[in-house]
């Protein structure tokens, strides 16, 4: 008190006196003292704020009060002070709109509620005066804080101090120098104020990693090393206070998951040339007082002496102020709350006498964190640019892949993602338009000619339909020999069939699209043409962008095999829900293969003696608890790219399965598999992965496959080397052909069903089975019986000296869960 009262009789009650009290003690310490600034000085504003430490006359200061009185001149005073609100707009405008003046220059405010999200908090100011400085700062840390005005301490509440005076010089300056080290992380666990992960890992873990090679750290070590949260422009400080469980660390700055983040570091050599240079600037303002507001995580620095970088502000102007928890700095019109920064603001009514700024030395160790920071520059810079390069590739390589390379048009898979995006507009058409006699006129003229042939082509049907279409179309490569267009939903059914149509008539009468003269005896073009429209699609399932060009490929195939030069898939004749059924097994079979849905069932053969040694593996397809065989579904899909899946699926499938299994079994094979290179190789890598080769059997099911041998001879070879033994299906039908068989030479032959069926009904087909079983035995090759469905049928077959059964009567296909369970009980049936 003897202190108060000698302070009294030096300073002089005014309204325009302005007294801060800094103090870093709690509440309750500073009651007794605090009301009596306001009954010594009842025309002042005294306004009052909890701090981390203290700064007076550019000292720093622990455990003590410290007042600073400034008595101006001219400058208006008006204080105003409200209770914290979440509404930061709001909150804002109800503090600074009442003590806003036209000539108000600046504001210090102070707040003491823990929140660190400020940015709406200077909306308002920002928006209607952003020619008013703001300084201060968040005067509360985690658990402590307070302001006075008012003659009432208080928490959890906003007050600000506008000075209005129009000549007022006011300057403000924030010195943070962080460098950002190392790569970028992203927060893959954050709790409130804690955060678990970075990129999966704990976040101690990568601290102790870094920074002292795995050991666990001491808290000055990691308090030193924030991260830096990149958003934008700006660059958000979150500062690793205290550890916490399950090997994570509580953060100055909550931060959210997803966030990205780079480990920063700062030293005092850096900040003090910063401070040295805007010291330099502020003297020749010639300011009368110099209010620092400091981080107070910078009093705890990789610094002997944090005092050194005020010592250049002191040496303009009186300093006082204080450590805060998140400062306000004003820069460029607009107000921020910034972290870990040294603020100030420099005042004059009346400018002082200029003061010589003494001469100051850099740091040993501020040139080297410069080079560091430009060398990190730099490779954050070469990174740029080679994500920048690997990005301009990463398009390039994706023009490439959507673009067709004969024509230039964008191709199928363009199209597709033009379907999924509505990019450029909503696709709802789509016309496929195919050149029948291209094969021929590659194979007369050569595939120059018929690459030029495409390209004009291409180029007449992208003039021709702006001239036949009422609206922007686009056109697309699809097939070799099928060119896309696809027009938005502003063009009629009507409209588009009719251009379509034209289009057609007008390119096969177009000589002139061979524009090679040194062909002679033109073949003519022969085009067919269908179109599809996404109204066509049945209304109640979900639907592929695929679906719509299967709908247009179907009109066409439809027309080329009715000799029509087009056709809408909405007039094809035929069952229309046996269509609609065809895309709701479409959708089935794919949905079936993403969701694990396709099963293999083995149905066992049983020899003469009613032992299992072999099964054949089987398709099937599980859909809302139902097993459905391949007759609902293969035959469709075999047009599309499902069916290899399914036979990459079932090979997959039926190895895994059977691999560890004691039994023999076989796999249906067809033409087309039997031409799939990838399909092959996975077959040879699961005979090479140690499954013996002799257990595996190939089936050729289709007549196609007979007749395309030649093709083949050397696959099955191969295959055959490995072990694999090789069957015939269907031998007996109409398709067979005994000469392909016996130059084939299997190993077994699977008799064909309709002889089978009507065994006992036919002296025909007994005396056929008979000879074909006499052959087999002559060829020493084994007979296989399928469709057995009787007694009766097994006692005849068995008579007959057949080898092996199969059928509904012995067993039906199973799960191979099932079959090894009861395979021993279904020996039994011969006993």
């Amino acid at each position: 008190m003897q202190q108060l009262g000698a302070y009294q009789r030096s300073v002089q009650d005014s309204p325009h006196l302005l007294i801060l009290v800094f103090a870093n003690r709690p509440a309750e310490d500073l009651e007794p003292i605090l009301p009596w600034f306001d009954a010594l000085w009842p025309q002042a504003t005294v306004v009052g704020a909890y701090c981390g430490l203290v700064v007076d006359q550019g000292r720093i200061m622990n455990d003590t009060v410290v007042v600073q009185c400034m008595t101006f001149e001219r400058t208006q005073l008006r204080l105003n002070y409200i209770p914290w609100d979440t509404n930061l707009l709001e909150l804002g405008q109800r503090l600074y709109e009442p003590v806003v003046r036209q000539d108000t220059r600046a504001a210090l405010t102070f707040t003491s509620d823990p929140s660190s999200h400020y940015h709406d908090l200077f909306s308002w100011v920002n928006r209607t005066r952003p020619d008013i400085t703001i300084a201060g700062g968040r005067m509360r840390g985690y658990a402590e804080g307070w302001v006075y005005a008012d003659g009432q301490i208080l928490t959890h509440h906003a007050v600000t101090v506008t000075l209005s005076n129009p000549t007022l010089d006011v300057h403000s300056q924030a010195y943070a120098e962080w460098h950002l080290i190392g790569r970028t992380w992203s927060v893959t666990k954050a709790v409130g104020n804690v955060v678990y992960e970075l990129d999966h890992h704990p976040i101690q873990q990568l601290y102790a990693r870094y920074l002292n090679e795995g050991q666990p750290l001491e808290p000055e070590d990691f308090r030193n090393f924030p991260l830096m949260r990149i958003s934008g422009d700006a660059q958000i400080l979150s500062m690793p206070t205290d550890p916490a469980g399950n090997g994570g660390f509580v953060v100055s700055t909550p931060l959210l998951e997803g966030d990205q983040v780079r480990f920063a570091y700062s030293h005092p050599s850096i900040t003090f040339e910063q401070v040295c240079s805007g010291a330099h600037h502020l003297g020749k303002h010639r300011p009368e007082a110099i209010l620092a507001f400091n981080c107070i995580t910078r009093a705890s620095l990789d610094c002997d002496n944090p005092e050194q970088e005020l010592t250049p502000l002191q040496a303009v102007a009186p300093l006082s102020g204080a450590y805060c928890f998140g400062e306000f700095h004003h820069e460029q019109g607009r107000t921020l709350p910034l972290q870990h920064s040294l603020t100030t603001l420099a005042i004059a009514e009346d400018p002082a006498v200029e003061k010589p700024m003494p001469e100051y030395h850099s740091h040993s160790l501020s040139r080297l964190f410069r080079l560091i920071q430009e060398s990190v520059k730099d490779l954050d810079q070469v990174n740029q640019d080679l994500e920048a390069e690997v990005g301009r590739k990463t398009k390039e390589l994706f023009r490439k892949y959507e673009t067709d390379n004969v024509t230039g048009l964008a191709n199928r898979v363009a199209l597709l993602q033009s379907l999924r995006d509505a990019d450029p507009w909503p696709i709802v058409q789509v016309c496929s338009l195919k050149v029948n006699n291209l094969r021929q006129i590659n194979n007369l003229y050569g595939y120059a000619v018929g690459d030029q042939l495409l390209r004009n082509l291409s180029y007449a049907i992208q003039t021709d339909i702006t001239e036949l279409l009422p609206t922007t179309a686009l056109v697309f490569r699809g097939s070799p020999n099928e060119f896309l267009i696809a027009a938005p939903d502003a063009c009629s059914h009507q409209a588009f069939f009719r251009g379509m149509e034209q289009l057609a008539e007008r390119l096969q009468s177009q000589s002139d699209l061979f524009s090679d003269r040194l062909v002679q005896n033109v073949l003519p073009i022969l085009l067919t043409a269908g179109t599809a429209h996404q109204d066509e699609l049945p209304p109640d399932m979900s639907h592929s962008p695929e679906d719509l060009l299967i709908k247009a490929s179907e009109a066409r195939r439809h027309a080329y095999s009715h000799q029509l030069p087009i056709a809408r898939a909405v007039d094809l004749k035929g069952n229309e829900q046996i269509k609609r059924d065809g895309l709701i097994w479409l959708s089935r079979v794919r949905n079936a293969l993403s969701n694990g849905d396709i099963l293999p069932y083995v149905q066992p053969l049983f020899d003469r003696r009613g032992h299992i040694h072999h099964v054949e593996a089987l398709m099937r397809l599980r859909h809302d608890d139902q097993i459905y065989t391949p007759g609902a579904f293969l035959e469709l899909v075999k047009p599309t790219q499902l069916y290899p899946r399914l036979s990459m699926l079932m090979i997959d499938e039926t190895f895994r399965q059977l691999k560890d299994q004691k039994v023999g079994f076989t796999l249906n094979f067809t033409a087309r598999d039997l031409g799939n290179t990838d399909l092959i190789e996975r077959l040879k890598y699961w005979l090479k992965s140690g499954v013996d080769g002799n257990r595996v059997t190939l089936e050729i099911v289709e007549s196609d496959g007979l007749r395309d041998f030649d093709r083949f001879a050397y696959t099955l070879h191969e295959l055959r080397r490995l072990g694999c033994k090789l069957a015939i299906d269907d031998f007996g039908s109409a398709y067979s052909n005994l000469e392909r068989v016996l130059h084939l030479k299997p190993d077994w032959i699977k008799l064909d069903g309709s002889l089978i069926r009507h065994l006992n009904d036919s002296d025909i087909n007994r005396i056929l089975v008979r000879r074909v079983v006499q052959l087999c035995q002559d060829l020493n090759i084994r007979t296989v019986a399928e469709h057995v469905h009787s007694e009766s049928i097994l006692n005849s077959l068995h008579a007959m000296g057949v080898d092996l059964f199969q059928g509904f009567f012995l067993a039906e296909p199973m799960p191979v869960g099932e079959f090894c369970q009861t395979r021993l009980a279904r020996e039994e049936i011969f006993g």
